[in-house]
């Protein structure tokens, strides 16, 4: 009993901290797509940089200076390019993501069409077209698919900070 009176403010505390960020998440998560893109840009401006320090600090011992020089320097200027322009970053990534979705849907249709005749392939028809779906629907609105996925972050992390309270104050097994 000892162990959990002390350790019971600390799943209080963490139960609100989570409670408050899961509804900035859901009230603001546009904001937090950006916030979060951002974050990304400045990433990419350090790892130039590192890239280009890295370079120049071992210039005289490094084979392949001028393009490894190249590369620091583009990934700088991509990175304050994406730092400056979040709705860009996040256009990207969901491209990406998009492409990457479409890519696998075609997976799953080629897959289904081989074993069709072996096994029921309704299964991974049903996978493509979902794939299909969110991939065109992720390339065509990005900001909007990653504003969906941050609300429902937002309403988890809620969700778990009331559990956290409940667990800490009425349940007591925290």
């Amino acid at each position: 009993m000892f162990i959990y009176e002390r350790l019971r403010p600390t799943g209080m505390l963490f139960g609100l901290a989570l409670i408050i960020i899961g509804i900035i998440f859901i009230a603001f998560p546009s904001l937090i797509a950006q916030f979060l893109a951002v974050i990304v840009g400045a990433i990419i401006v350090l790892y130039g940089l590192f890239r280009m320090i890295t370079v120049l600090n071992s210039w005289p011992y490094l084979p392949n200076r001028i393009p490894l020089l190249i590369v620091g320097i583009m990934l700088f200027i991509a990175g304050i390019v994406l730092l400056f322009n979040p709705d860009l970053t996040i256009s990207i990534a969901g491209m990406i993501i998009g492409i990457f979705a479409v890519l696998m849907a075609t997976d799953r249709f080629i897959t289904a069409n081989r074993l069709k005749g072996q096994i029921n392939v309704w299964p991974t028809v049903i996978s493509g077209i979902i794939h299909l779906i969110f991939g065109l629907v992720m390339i065509y609105s990005a900001i909007v698919v990653f504003s969906v996925i941050i609300v429902l972050i937002g309403i988890y992390l809620l969700v778990a900070g009331i559990m956290f309270l409940l667990s800490a104050t009425y349940f007591r097994d925290f």
